[in-house]
């Protein structure tokens, strides 16, 4: 019997052994993916923005409640990579593995318009679409106390009064007023800050006449009367506010912004991020949040989102082509 059982036990060592030399990861003592589920260990998102926005916050409020909705709960942790018009923070996160542990939270006009100044290593299509968040309408303000109070009257004031109308704006909004002051021959005087806060200030100061904002930028000026929209540049209708494509001029700008990951990724895990992230985006937490901020849930698929690059990038190519900043 003794013989038997030490015989057994050879058998035993010897298949395990086997086993083990065929398969690396358990030799090593580790999971693969399809063992343990994915994901098994935490994910990061590069935010290639400062830390503190807007975009930042709702990137860390997704990321804090997006673990629940995963099948292996694991933390997803928001880094942030500034820098090169947010063109380092998004050619970082091209060259991680495609193993779903690296994505992006990234805006739309880093994809779509750095590409055409031919200093970006990538371009509308070179990411794999995980799902579209936000879309972030710009919108003409001006005081609330100006003399105008329809776009009809504004156009007409800055056609009789050229270089008398001065706008603030951030370095993404001025190819925009370039454009419109190209298409309908005014001349606007666009007057570049580096930040929302500061165009603002401005317009309260009295030392510009506009300023081109986001809702999320303006929302405590707004709430207290202190300003007020003329027109938005979107494609996308909100309240009764003008756009500018109805108003006979083809300009559109769609800034969105939403979930990357490098290409490659398997499609098993791109649906079960895009599930998580989906369910997070509905999340009472996170609207709450993205309320807060002024901001609203603006969900696509991945084929939406996808759509959305590819389309803004053919139209801010145009608009670069038409104000002279590209050929």
């Amino acid at each position: 019997m003794r013989r038997i059982g030490c015989l057994y036990l050879l058998v035993i060592s010897l298949l395990i052994s086997g086993c083990a030399q065929n398969n690396p990861n358990m030799a090593s003592g580790k999971n693969t993916d399809s063992e343990s589920g994915y994901p098994n260990r935490p994910i990061e998102i590069i935010a290639p923005f400062a830390a503190g926005g807007a975009y930042d916050s709702v990137a860390r409020v997704l990321a804090k409640v997006v673990p629940k909705y995963l099948p292996q709960v694991q933390s997803v942790v928001v880094i942030n990579k500034p820098g090169g018009s947010s063109i380092l923070g998004v050619a970082e996160m091209l060259k991680a593995k495609p193993d779903g542990y690296t994505l992006g939270f990234v805006p739309s006009s880093t994809i779509t318009v750095e590409p055409h100044y031919g200093n970006a290593p990538f371009s509308h299509d070179s990411f794999q679409a995980i799902m579209r968040v936000l879309q972030v309408d710009g919108f003409l303000y001006v005081k609330a106390d100006s003399p105008w109070t329809t776009y009809e009257e504004w156009l007409d004031y800055v056609k009789q009064n050229p270089d008398q109308f001065s706008v603030s704006a951030v370095p993404g909004a001025i190819n925009l007023l370039e454009r419109l002051n190209h298409d309908a021959e005014i001349k606007m005087k666009v007057v570049p800050y580096d930040g929302f806060a500061p165009a603002m200030s401005a317009l309260l100061g009295g030392h510009v006449q506009g300023t081109i904002g986001v809702p999320s930028g303006v929302k405590a000026q707004l709430e207290a009367g202190e300003i007020r929209p003329l027109f938005s540049s979107s494609g996308r209708k909100t309240d009764d506010i003008p756009l500018l494509k109805e108003k006979g001029w083809s300009i559109e700008e769609n800034r969105i912004t939403g979930i990357i990951a490098p290409k490659g990724l398997p499609m098993d895990k791109a649906a079960i991020l895009h599930d998580a992230f989906k369910a997070a985006l509905e999340d009472p937490e996170v609207v709450e949040q993205l309320n807060k901020v002024g901001m609203k849930p603006y969900y696509g698929s991945d084929e939406e989102f996808q759509r959305d690059l590819t389309e803004n990038f053919y139209i801010d190519g145009e608009t670069l082509r038409r104000i002279g900043k590209i050929k």
